[in-house]
């Protein structure tokens, strides 16, 4: 089963204790989070962190879940750390990431994405 991608490039301790981890077996990464995850990669080639998660199973039992044409793939969330955000502020940063992967939200009818973006200042705080 593949894991989702972490590419720490620089040692940045614990930069994330806020943020959470899936097991192995609690992660699917089907066609929509491999397409995300190649266009993040390609838009943030410099990034000192990427993951995605699929956080579908979190949601299971809700009615929104049930009635969606997705459900394997429903509810995602993304961390990433990169420069590109410097002098950024964040509703700024969301509305780059929504731009970026909004073919992949409407294809896969993705029904929520959290973000977790940081600049690698602010990820050392």
């Amino acid at each position: 089963m593949l894991k989702p991608i972490v590419r720490p490039t620089v040692r940045l301790g614990n930069i994330f204790k806020k943020m959470s981890t899936l097991p192995p077996n609690q992660s699917i990464e089907g066609p929509a989070i491999t397409s995300i995850k190649a266009k993040i990669e390609q838009k943030f080639p410099t990034a000192t962190h990427i993951a995605i998660f699929n956080d579908s199973h979190k949601h299971m039992g809700h009615e929104g879940v049930a009635l969606s044409l997705n459900k394997s793939e429903s509810h995602i969330r993304i961390e990433l750390v990169a420069g590109e955000f410097e002098g950024m502020k964040l509703p700024m940063r969301h509305r780059m990431i929504y731009k970026l992967i909004s073919e992949e939200m409407d294809q896969y009818h993705i029904h929520a994405v959290q973000l977790k973006i940081k600049t690698p200042q602010e990820a050392v705080k």
